[in-house]
């Protein structure tokens, strides 16, 4: 039994039953145990699981693309900011700046990045990962501290990380599966909701057969609110897996989409190997949508990550009548990693929203309208 494992059962036998999110939330972002708080996360072929940005370059090379026209949009100016939250190691961020300094000086020169990080351990992973950049980066412990700024807030697989609530209909009612001990060990218990605005978003799932299982998150609406209160003018860009709520409330998803991961592997229980594996749940678009909305935000576009990046690839790519050199070769191998449907095109999916005045980007001009697509 792991020592966080100790902890959450003592804590529980002391104050009773824990929420699915309270516990997702030590368990991976403990300071001394979390998966990722004490760097146990690992990314890659070698680790738990791949990214976008593992797979290559070509990811920081589009988004560079993408802002350096977003720059564009907002009449070039002198000084911008790129805020990014979920860095990990800063690789991302290193692509988009290595790519925005060969394809637009201008706007490299202008570009300041302020990165979002709670965790000293990752902070100086981040700054190794970024020497070359270190008069250009500032670090944040959180978004309170961010300047007012004018630019965008992007990520990565971050919302996918926020801790959740499990929720399981009864046959007559929507509860919550808590987190109790039974027999000295982690085990759900089914509750009845306690918390007023869980209960609203429970009261919008409808009617669901008995044992109906899926996932609720609250923690995005403080994010939200804390990048409107920073932000004059600009963007927020997230890339996650996720689907709008019709999609998730569908039959064949009745046990829900919360799940732990280990060397590549779906594992068997959540509640196992506290801080030792991952947790993660698909991205309920749809709320996050009307969270945002109702914050101040304008729904600036959301797609499937294969539109959004055929959107981008004129912006990159020009056509070839040469025979392709080795670089270009792996740039086509890693944009089809990034696109196939049946690898990352699909499942991933790009979500905006903006505040100001600032005009649609290419990244969504194949998009379906994101009203109808979220059920907004």
């Amino acid at each position: 039994m792991s020592p966080l494992e100790q902890h959450l059962i003592a804590r529980i036998q002391n104050s009773g039953s824990i929420t699915f999110a309270d516990f997702m939330e030590c368990a991976l972002y403990d300071p001394l145990h979390g998966y990722y708080a004490a760097g146990r996360a690992r990314i890659g072929a070698s680790g738990d699981f791949v990214t976008a940005v593992s797979t290559g370059p070509l990811f920081g090379r589009l988004l560079a693309r993408q802002f350096h026209e977003m720059w564009t949009l907002l009449d070039a100016p002198a000084r911008w900011v790129l805020v990014e939250q979920g860095a990990f190691d800063g690789r991302l961020c290193a692509d988009i700046l290595e790519a925005l300094q060969i394809y637009s000086p201008e706007c490299f020169k202008a570009t300041a990045v302020h990165i979002v990080e709670p965790f000293s351990l990752f902070q100086r992973r981040q700054a190794k990962t970024l020497h070359l950049f270190a008069s250009q980066v500032t670090w944040h412990r959180t978004s309170e501290t961010l300047p007012a700024f004018t630019g965008v807030h992007y990520s990565n697989e971050l919302l996918d990380a926020f801790p959740v609530h499990i929720l399981r209909h009864s046959g007559t009612a929507w509860k919550e599966q808590r987190v109790c001990v039974q027999d000295c060990a982690l085990a759900f218990e089914l509750h009845p909701i306690r918390d007023a605005v869980l209960a609203g978003l429970a009261g919008q799932l409808g009617e669901k057969e008995a044992g109906f299982t899926t996932e609720a998150g609250m923690k995005h609406r403080d994010w939200l609110a804390q990048i409107r209160a920073k932000m004059i003018s600009g963007w927020v860009l997230t890339f996650d897996y996720g689907m709008s709520q019709s999609e998730l409330l569908a039959p064949h998803r009745k046990d829900g989409t919360a799940s732990a991961y280990r060397s590549h592997r779906r594992e068997g229980s959540l509640l196992a190997r506290a801080g030792a594996q991952d947790l993660t749940a698909h991205v309920n678009f749809t709320t996050l949508t009307r969270d945002a909305l109702e914050a101040g935000w304008t729904l600036a576009g959301y797609t499937d990550q294969h539109r959004f990046f055929t959107g981008l690839a004129p912006l990159h790519f020009r056509n070839a009548t040469e025979a392709l050199t080795l670089p270009q070769q792996r740039e086509l191998l890693e944009f089809r990693t990034l696109t196939h449907p049946q690898l990352m095109g699909f499942q991933f999916k790009a979500w905006c929203v903006s505040c100001g005045k600032v005009p649609a980007v290419s990244g969504f001009q194949h998009a379906r309208d994101p009203q109808i697509s979220l059920d907004i």
